[in-house]
């Protein structure tokens, strides 16, 4: 008798989640599992940890081949999914492979987007993070720069700012926003990251600008700005955000928005194929809206109930929540829930600065439920703040107390805001 046929295409954290609760289950099913990288599972959050020399490559990876081996997965690595024939229940990979399955789930994961409008020989040259193989060519090409320009102030492009910065090595962040993290935190709390950036380190930022040419020059890069100045460099990089690895579907048979579009149990339009990670767009726990919503946590949850469910179970993914927590110069950084609030949205905003301690916190709340809050410096409660979030609850018993705009709060509620 021939067992269910299952295929994984991905092989990161929703995908190592989903092969995880298949096999906790007691699932006998032929497990394989696609990935276009030639290797075993890592974290790419701890690439920027490696490029900072803190760590050997081999530290990024969390799973080795005796993984593979013990949880009985056949492995099509360094080979991509060009073309899926739901109706079929088929993919063919680009070494002209097919193979068939009962079930599938999607977990690709993201791509760093392309700079676009530059000359393609040196758009080819532009690097980016989000691979280990990345990594290792920033790591490379930073050895002898003497100035790197950076195309825009976002999560990863700082990151990567730090993590290759030196006294001899200057970095410039073309940003074409008035603050960085613009996607992240408010403009108070990045202003104060900024300063603090370019107080630690050889790093300027360029606010409202954007590149409109780049041509070679000296061996080296002339970057030309839309504002008329111009910049020598060594090396070109670029952090604008990722978009997720779904060109292989057909939308005339899998429902695709921004993302694959999944119900609350991880499935897809096309009722045998499933959806995990980075690709899948569903419910913001938080906001209620259907959104992409890429983070580690996230990914493992969605992976752990996909994966549950195309083992015959009936397991509900209750929303996603958007979190990030980085190190930025040695400052850390939260960004959790809603953290960008818009005029008519309903949503009160309440702050604390510690100038002394150089700790900024910020909440957002709707009535005296938090929905998102905003870290500086001081994070150590950071998980009690997401779990809040996550659950919907008022955390503290003394937020109602409001007289002519100002708030006085006590017990629970000042821990939160304080960090005390």
């Amino acid at each position: 008798m021939i067992s269910e046929r299952i295929l994984i295409l991905g092989n990161s954290a929703a995908a190592i989640a989903a092969v995880n609760a298949i096999r906790a289950r007691g699932g006998k099913q032929a497990i394989a599992m696609v990935s276009n990288e030639p290797c075993t599972a890592y974290s790419p959050v701890l690439t920027t940890y490696y490029l900072r020399g803190e760590i050997p490559e081999s530290a990024l990876y969390f799973c080795d081949i005796g993984y593979y081996r013990e949880h009985d997965v056949s492995c099509h690595f360094g080979t991509a999914v060009i073309a899926l024939d739901a109706a079929a229940q088929r993919v063919t990979l680009d070494d002209g492979t097919r193979l068939d399955y009962d079930k599938l789930l999607i977990a690709t994961g993201a791509s760093a987007k392309r700079v676009t409008g530059l000359d393609p020989e040196i758009a080819a040259e532009v690097r980016y993070l989000r691979t280990v193989a990345d990594a290792r060519r920033i790591r490379e090409a930073a050895l002898g720069a003497k100035h790197i320009v950076m195309m825009g102030g976002g999560l990863v492009s700082l990151q990567v700012a730090g993590a290759v910065a030196r006294p001899d090595l200057k970095v410039t962040c073309v940003v074409a926003s008035r603050q960085i993290l613009s996607q992240n935190v408010d403009a108070t709390c990045a202003a104060l990251v900024c300063g603090h950036v370019e107080r630690s380190a050889n790093i300027e930022v360029l606010f409202g600008a954007s590149v409109a040419e780049i041509t070679r020059s000296g061996g080296g890069y002339r970057v030309c700005l839309d504002s008329g100045a111009e910049l020598q460099a060594d090396v070109l990089a670029a952090g604008k955000g990722v978009s997720p690895n779904i060109e292989f579907v057909d939308r005339a048979q899998i429902a695709v928005d921004q993302g694959i579009l999944v119900d609350e149990h991880l499935r897809t339009t096309f009722g045998n194929v499933w959806a995990a990670g980075d690709v899948a767009q569903g419910r913001n726990r938080v906001s209620g809206e259907v959104e992409l919503v890429a983070n580690w946590i996230d990914a493992c949850e969605q992976g752990t109930a996909a994966g549950a469910n195309m083992a015959g179970e009936a397991l509900a993914f209750p929303g996603s929540v958007a979190e990030n927590i980085t190190t930025l110069f040695g400052v850390q950084v939260a960004a959790l829930g809603i953290t960008r609030s818009r005029e008519g949205d309903g949503l009160r905003e309440v702050t604390y600065l510690d100038e002394a301690r150089g700790v900024y916190r910020r909440l957002l709340l709707r009535g005296e439920v938090m929905v998102g809050a905003t870290l500086l410096r001081d994070v150590a409660d950071v998980g009690v703040l997401r779990g809040a979030i996550a659950a919907g609850r008022e955390p503290w018993p003394s937020a109602k107390a409001a007289a002519k705009g100002h708030v006085r709060y006590t017990g629970l509620f000042k821990a939160a805001l304080t960090g005390r």
